[in-house]
């Protein structure tokens, strides 16, 4: 009698785990690679799907035409285009507002995708923005942030300076008078 079969109280194994197992039978018959397939290759190996590649390269050259054209009328609004109607002042800040409105929708991407990239975006500061054109997938977004940073990047940076100074100053006063 097997180990197994001796009933004494005690749980025991219904299957002997430690024998070894029989070979499955295998054809003798040996599969030929396919002519396009590579002979090295792991045997799992997958094609990619070349629709799927196709369809993925038109979108990026569909996102770097759509930042290219929104950049180019945007920087052509911004620095060389005398406007009529509104204020010029105006077009700078809107372009900032809308800069901001692109940074906040990178941080809502970041906490949509990882927690930790969520994390990240809200604490250290232009984390979303490496986010958006490193991490991200989103085309669309990349490609709009991109053409706004080319407009109005400048004055986004000159006014962040004006209160970076401001701070500085004023933690310094502090420091002095404590």
């Amino acid at each position: 009698m097997s180990e197994n079969e001796i009933h004494d109280g005690k749980l025991r194994l219904k299957k002997n785990y430690y024998e070894t197992p029989a070979e499955p039978e295998t054809p003798e018959k040996k599969i030929k690679p396919a002519e396009n397939e590579n002979p090295a290759a792991p045997p799992l190996h997958r094609r990619r799907d070349s629709s799927a590649k196709k369809r993925q390269s038109i979108l990026i050259l569909a996102g770097w035409l759509f930042c290219i054209a929104l950049g180019a009328g945007l920087i052509y609004l911004r620095f060389f285009a005398v406007l009529p109607g509104p204020d010029h002042e105006l077009l700078k800040r809107y372009g900032m507002i809308a800069v901001g409105i692109a940074y906040g929708l990178s941080i809502a991407l970041a906490i949509n995708d990882n927690m930790f990239d969520g994390l990240l975006a809200i604490v250290v500061p232009f984390y979303p923005l490496y986010y958006l054109f490193v991490i991200s997938g989103s085309i669309l977004l990349r490609a709009i942030a991109a053409a706004l940073l080319a407009a109005f990047g400048y004055d986004c940076a000159l006014l962040l300076q004006k209160y970076s100074l401001k701070a500085f100053d004023g933690i310094s006063y502090w420091i002095q008078h404590v």
